[in-house]
């Protein structure tokens, strides 16, 4: 059970839309763009605000897709349940990373009301990958979800890349019940392990200084991953369609 504070302030933050946003972990192989010289120091800072223009909109319906693990979806079919989008490709290591946070999230939030939808997206843009390759990549990951193929990346460019300058097209969003946007992770990798911090005693080798990077970046991974379980928490115990209280947040 995550601490009572921490736990207020997702809910606060859903329903106010302050949602605090989480830094982004990794490396650059997954970049939609790459950052200009001189601003690779700022790039973290950047990449945890994009998507805040995105908030409180109701998320664009997707074209027709070809559809994995399930019936083809439309937002409209999915009206009812809070939703998860990840947008993930097969060359992207923080997607590799991801994907078992995203069966533990689909495990448990599937009967309470959460459905995950992964959105496959190849790269580079024009690739071509059949069905049947993608639907063995899933299956070796363990994912059950439904999973489109956004072959044309134009899902991905009417949620994420019309918006403006990305630095990475692995984004995740949560909607409501209602289909409005609710909370944008911008990319590129959540998920609750990785190496952590050295203990407080001094080890009989010192770390490196990579290695005490890597563990902050995955802190970062960890506290992004336990943000979206309070997000869709608090979602969903938000009153349901046609509740007098159930009007989207202005």
């Amino acid at each position: 059970m995550i601490a009572g504070c921490f736990v207020r302030r997702a809910m606060a933050s859903v329903v106010g839309l302050g949602l605090a946003w989480s830094l982004a972990c990794g490396g650059g192989a997954d970049r939609a763009v790459a950052p200009a010289a001189g601003e690779a120091e700022h790039s973290n800072a950047a990449v945890a605000h994009e998507g805040r223009d995105q908030l409180g909109l109701p998320a664009p319906e997707w074209s027709e897709m070809v559809w994995l693990n399930s019936e083809p979806l439309s937002l409209r079919d999915l009206r009812g349940q809070v939703v998860l989008i990840r947008f993930w490709t097969d060359t992207c290591p923080f997607c590799r990373a991801t994907a078992p946070a995203l069966v533990e999230l689909d495990a448990d939030f599937r009967d309470r009301g959460v459905t995950v939808v992964g959105m496959y997206h190849p790269k580079p843009r024009g690739a071509v990958r059949t069905p049947a390759e993608v639907a063995e990549i899933i299956e070796s990951w363990g994912w059950r979800f439904p999973v489109a193929l956004d072959t044309e990346w134009s899902t991905l460019d009417r949620f994420w890349l019309d918006h403006g300058p990305r630095r990475y097209t692995s984004v995740s969003f949560v909607l409501d019940r209602r289909g409005v946007v609710r909370h944008v992770h911008p990319g590129p990798e959540f998920h609750p392990g990785g190496p952590s911090r050295p203990p407080t005693e001094p080890p009989t080798e010192p770390p490196t200084e990579q290695a005490a990077e890597q563990a902050d970046e995955h802190e970062r991974c960890r506290r992004d991953y336990a943000e979206i379980r309070e997000v869709l928490e608090a979602l969903l115990v938000e009153p349901e369609e046609g509740d007098e209280a159930g009007e989207p947040p202005a």
